[in-house]
């Protein structure tokens, strides 16, 4: 555990000892999401651009700026970059996927597909090594992966049907995707699942009839969110757009939402406590919301009378602490933690920090700071007693 804790100190002027950084616990960074609320320019239709904002619905910033419609964002497991679809440069129809930075920097074009093909729904291997994305042509389509530059893109994946969302599991043991079901259009999906080496083909969840789709792991792997319009039991006599969870197995299906508005792509916060996802009257009217992993919702993020959609929750590496402390009494800190320190002097220790702005030193601990894309994560390490840490955002 020492070895964690030495993992995020950094060494400035000489004073502490350099490591490697650790990837033992997490926080929870900034909400992407698409937004059509843009102007665009005369004659022009409009179109999605990627936003971050902070968990509270702050500092709203705007990534992408384009007319290439721009969705479907996913934060990398380090929570330093963002792959997202964008529409196929010098046509009117298609997608390929693209990357940038935390701070909508470097954005790339990664996929190259042929006229007529499409690839869209990038997924982050959760090792960072690949990208998984659907690749389709008119209602087929296949789940491939290439290189997180691009690089060797190949067919992963082709089971029956067409496949939609395609994410792997924490533990890189099982890819998860929605299938379409229905003979013809694209009315009824289902959940299903696949060992990682395309064996084992399962359904996790299928109503006959429903909209079973857009499959999210819980952080953990031992849960998944997903929507659907399923009419279980009576408990959605609307037939409208709710979120469920199930055990990874399909095991326990939930319905968390229950009312008369859209609700649909849940998103899992870092921590697995939370989940984001988007609500509104219909699916051209929506919101970002944000509620418990139990269901009980807590806030809505935005507010704008178009579509704000698919949101996905940044994960900013934190060390390895044995204390989570809540915010700073002032200063503006949050999710402050600490080891070998009382939380009481972890706060404050963080709300000097913040009065002093970007201190290399505070209070005889030594500050290491990295931007991710609009968020500072702070890490004071003493350099008198290395086992002594406060690690906060800002």
């Amino acid at each position: 555990m020492r070895a964690a804790r030495l993992a995020l100190a950094a060494a400035l002027a000489g004073l502490c000892l350099t490591a490697a950084e650790a990837r033992a616990d997490v926080f929870n960074g900034r909400i992407a999401f698409t937004s059509f609320r843009t102007e665009p320019p005369a004659g022009q239709a409009r179109t999605g651009d990627v936003f971050t904002m902070r968990p509270d619905g702050g500092d709203l910033r705007r990534l992408t700026d384009n007319p290439a419609d721009d969705a479907q964002s996913d934060w990398a497991p380090d929570g330093r970059d963002i792959a997202y679809r964008i529409r196929k440069p010098g046509f009117t129809t298609n997608f390929e996927v693209a990357r940038m930075t935390a701070s909508g920097a470097e954005q790339q074009r990664l996929a190259v597909t042929p006229d007529g093909v499409a690839a869209s729904q990038p997924a982050w291997l959760p090792d960072r090594s690949a990208i998984l994305f659907r690749r389709s042509a008119g209602p087929e389509a296949a789940i491939w992966w290439m290189g997180p530059f691009g690089e060797d893109p190949a067919v992963r994946y082709d089971p029956p049907g067409a496949q939609w969302y395609p994410t792997l599991s924490p533990d890189m043991e099982t890819v998860l995707f929605a299938t379409t079901t229905s003979a013809t259009g694209d009315a009824d999906r289902a959940i299903q699942a696949l060992d990682a080496d395309g064996t084992s083909l399962r359904t996790l969840f299928d109503v006959v009839g429903a909209y079973d789709s857009a499959p999210a792991w819980a952080p953990d792997g031992g849960r998944i969110a997903f929507e659907s319009n399923a009419n279980v039991d009576g408990a959605n006599p609307d037939g409208d757009m709710e979120i469920w969870v199930m055990d990874a197995d399909g095991a326990h299906p939930v319905q968390l939402t229950d009312n008369a508005l859209h609700d649909e792509g849940p998103a899992w916060s870092p921590d697995g406590t939370m989940l984001a996802y988007s609500s509104g009257a219909d699916n051209t009217h929506l919101d970002i919301n944000v509620m418990r992993a139990d269901g009980e919702h807590l806030r809505t993020l935005t507010d704008y009378e178009g579509r704000d959609e698919s949101p996905d929750w940044q994960p900013i590496p934190a060390p390895d602490t044995d204390r989570r402390c809540g915010d700073a009494a002032a200063g503006g800190a949050t999710d402050v933690r600490a080891e070998g320190v009382s939380c009481r002097r972890a706060r404050r220790l963080a709300a000097d920090w913040t009065a002093a702005g970007t201190a290399s030193r505070v209070d005889g601990f030594t500050a290491e700071t990295e931007d991710f894309g609009g968020t500072l994560r702070v890490v004071l390490t003493s350099c008198r007693d290395r086992d002594r840490l406060v690690a906060f955002l800002i």
